[in-house]
Order: structure tokens, then sequence, then C-alpha cells
């Protein structure tokens, strides 16, 4: 248990050093379409970059298809590494809905050392998912059941900008992670102020996510 609260722990601080967090999916809905992100240790040398890309699929409204390419020093992973994600989703104003991911991590030579695959159907409220760690030679396969939304790290930033669109101070949701495992969380926000971000004053609000892991949470 304690295992899995540290990595939850480090998913979470993932999720905020991300541009994935800061709303790439619903960047779809911004009319703009790629963002590029930089993650620098303490000392602010820079550990690993990504750019991501979304856009909507054709013949299938309110589908869109976030890709993401990234490359450096990841945690979890030895030495430099790059990776790639496909994640389609669903957005039309009234539902925010994950539909598929595939990411695949690659050594330094290009060999695929590390797949993840999540399929979820929001109708039956179950998603399937599949990692692979191919140097150990590992295979887990795993389905949870969830009523009600459910997340990932992918469009985890779109959920808490409609959250707060909405003008909500509380909400609960799944969240899956490649361990694979499920969690409950509930998103409290906690605090506000206004900031100044290229000139222009935006609000800025302080979101604490706490996980339900009994004893830990």
């Amino acid at each position: 248990r304690m295992k899995r609260a540290l990595v939850f722990i480090t998913i979470l601080l993932a999720i905020a050093a991300s541009s994935r967090s800061g709303g790439t999916s619903s960047r779809a809905e911004d009319k703009s379409p790629v963002t590029r992100s930089q993650c620098n240790d303490l000392k602010g040398n820079k550990l690993w970059e990504s750019s991501t890309t979304t856009v909507p699929i054709a013949g299938k409204p309110g589908h869109f298809l976030l890709t993401e390419e990234g490359k450096g020093n990841y945690s979890g992973f030895k030495g430099f590494t790059s990776n790639k994600s496909e994640f389609e989703f669903i957005s039309d104003g009234k539902r925010l809905e994950p539909v598929y991911l595939k990411r695949q991590v690659f050594s330094d030579g290009g060999k695929v050392i590390f797949e993840e695959t999540e399929t979820f159907d929001n109708d039956k409220g179950r998603v399937e998912c599949e990692v692979k760690h191919l140097i150990k030679n590992e295979n887990n396969k795993k389905a949870f059941n969830y009523k009600g939304d459910i997340v990932n790290q992918f469009m985890m930033g779109s959920y808490i900008r409609r959250f707060l669109q909405a003008g909500e101070k509380e909400k609960t949701t799944y969240l899956v992670n490649d361990e694979p495992a499920l969690y409950r969380v509930t998103l409290k926000v906690v605090g506000k102020e206004e900031i100044t971000v290229k000139g222009k004053k935006r609000d800025a609000y302080k979101i604490y996510i706490d996980p339900q892991i009994g004893l830990l949470s």
C-alpha cells in the first residue's frame, strides 16, 4: 500500500509538471492545436521536453485525437528515452470522456521498451488496461468497473478546467494510471489568486487532489 501511495504521488507530480494537465486536450476547444512543454529539475537542468497536437477526428463529431511525442530522462526509466502517445477522447460541450489510449516508450536506440493501452466503454462503465514492460518481459492486464466520471493523465487538465468553469468547489472522479490501477480522487478548490501572464491578468486556482486510498489518503 505504501508503494502504491508513492507511485500515485509521483503520478500527481508528473501531472502537475506536464502540459497535459495544463489542458492540452482542452486546447481543441481553444482552436490552438499544438502545445509544447519542458520539465527541469530544481537546478534548472532540462529533464525532458514534449510536444502535443490535438485535432478533431474526421467523420466522428465531438471526437479528438491527442498525439504527444517526448524525449529525455523520465522517472521510471533508465537513461534517455523517447515516447509517443495517441489518445482519443470525446469533448462535445456536454461530455468529456476518454475513448482509447496507446503509449509507447523507446530506448535511446529506438527499441520499444514499454507499451500501455487503455480502452474505455463509457456506456458500461468499464476500462480495460494492458501494460507491457518489454525489457522485464512482464505483461499486466487488468479491467476496472467505474460509475461516474473517469480521467487519465492526458485529460486531467481539461476535466479540472470544466470543473472550474462550472463554478464547482469540489468534485470526485476516478483516475486510471499505468500500474495499472484505478483510484477514486476528490478535487477541491482551496485557493484563488490573480496573476499576470504575458501582460494579461488571469485567475489562478489552487487545487487539492485527494486520493481515496484508505489510511494514506
